[in-house]
């Protein structure tokens, strides 16, 4: 049985929404904005001293190249983003300590079982909580969560999001209107080191909720952690070609682990799926799905994956193809448990050491370089002798 996720579907954003209207073709300075749940969006001034309190408001007034730092604390509300970078000068959206005195990387404060009180958590109230529109825009750092559809979701070009922790979005819900943790509607989104789970009615199956799911070609997904999902921990669906998965930790989600596909009149080609960890998941671990052959193309590469333990088989292909090089040995993690409080770096003798591509991000979801020891390793960690 086919699994296909359902429309996508975003709701009026009632609480915090600003409008954005395009200014002048003036070139403005970088500028820093500030954002601290002691802000007032009338008293303040957006300065460190006086900062506002919503992304929401701060958005209006951001140029490209300026960066709207957030201070750690909780946010309610849901909002958009509408003000676009350029290939050079991106908009930046930074989660940071509560005196913005340092950047904070949520996916890895969770990861790491930390203080989420640390993050900047945005508990969203409406279908989405956050919805970018702007292209060339980063989002790193932060901690979301919410009960609509989406936890993120961009409409826009070159989106990168990096270092997010995303989690229990449509816990009690499956149906055709679909959903995700992160859903990439706009072309050439990059994501690199985020933190998925729960997402969906988990652990009860739904073909139509993902962890991680990309609408459109373009782009890469890097070093994530994405789990204890409904449906896919990585989708790729509708339009997707040009795409690279490399290095990602996949496991223990409900409909399976990496799929990729259409039920639309699209080639689904030059599909990179390399150097990921894909264990232990309820169906198949990496698989091509589409309403015929026909739609998947002869150029997608699947190489030097680790894929063993899913309930369903490890790689399905269509048209004859074989992957390259898969590694069928379970991985060896320091603590699997299949949930949050696990811990997924490799322990020495995995089979995943050394058992990947040079294609392999430069660091890892931890900021350690590849490679080490001489070899690129399997998944999301590095291996480090100090583990």
């Amino acid at each position: 049985m086919r699994m296909i996720s359902g429309n996508i579907a975003f709701a009026a954003l009632a609480i915090f929404v600003v409008p954005y209207f395009e200014s002048t073709q003036c070139a403005f300075a970088a500028s820093d904005y500030y954002v601290s749940t002691n802000g007032s969006n009338y008293g303040g001034d957006g300065s460190k001293q006086h900062p506002w309190a919503q992304v929401g408001y701060a958005q209006r007034f951001a140029h490209a190249g300026d960066t709207v730092h957030v201070a750690a604390g909780i946010y309610y509300g849901s909002f958009d983003t509408y003000p676009s970078g350029t290939p050079s000068a991106y908009i930046v959206y930074q989660a940071e300590s509560a005196d913005f005195s340092a950047p904070v990387t949520c996916a890895r404060v969770a990861a790491d079982h930390g203080d989420l009180s640390t993050c900047v958590r945005l508990i969203g109230t409406t279908d989405v909580t956050w919805v970018n529109s702007g292209d060339y825009v980063a989002i790193r750092g932060f901690d979301i969560t919410g009960g609509g559809l989406n936890g993120m979701a961009t409409l826009a070009n070159a989106t990168q999001i990096v270092g997010n922790h995303v989690h229990d979005i449509l816990r009690n819900s499956c149906d055709s209107n679909g959903g995700s943790g992160i859903n990439l509607d706009g072309p050439d989104a990059e994501l690199d080191g985020n933190y998925v789970h729960d997402i969906g009615p988990y652990p009860s199956p739904c073909g139509y909720i993902h962890g991680i799911y990309f609408t459109q070609s373009g782009g890469y997904a890097y070093n994530n952690i994405s789990f204890n999902n409904s449906g896919f921990g990585i989708q790729l669906w509708h339009f997707p070609g040009n795409i690279a998965l490399v290095n990602n930790t996949i496991f223990a989600n409900a409909t399976g682990g990496i799929v990729l596909g259409t039920d639309n009149d699209f080639l689904v080609d030059n599909v990179t799926v390399t150097n990921n960890l894909v264990v232990d998941n309820n169906g198949v671990g990496i698989e091509e799905q589409g309403w015929s052959a026909i739609v998947m193309g002869s150029h997608n590469v699947y190489s030097h994956n680790l894929v063993t333990g899913n309930a369903d088989g490890s790689i399905h292909l269509f048209n004859g193809f074989l992957p390259l090089a898969t590694i069928l040995t379970a991985p060896r993690f320091v603590d699997y448990t299949g949930t949050a409080s696990g811990n997924y770096r490799l322990t020495s003798g995995s089979a995943g050491i050394n058992g990947a591509t040079s294609a392999a991000p430069t660091k890892d979801f931890e900021g350690n370089a590849r490679p080490q020891h001489g070899g690129y390793d399997v998944g999301a960690y590095q291996y480090l002798a100090t583990q």
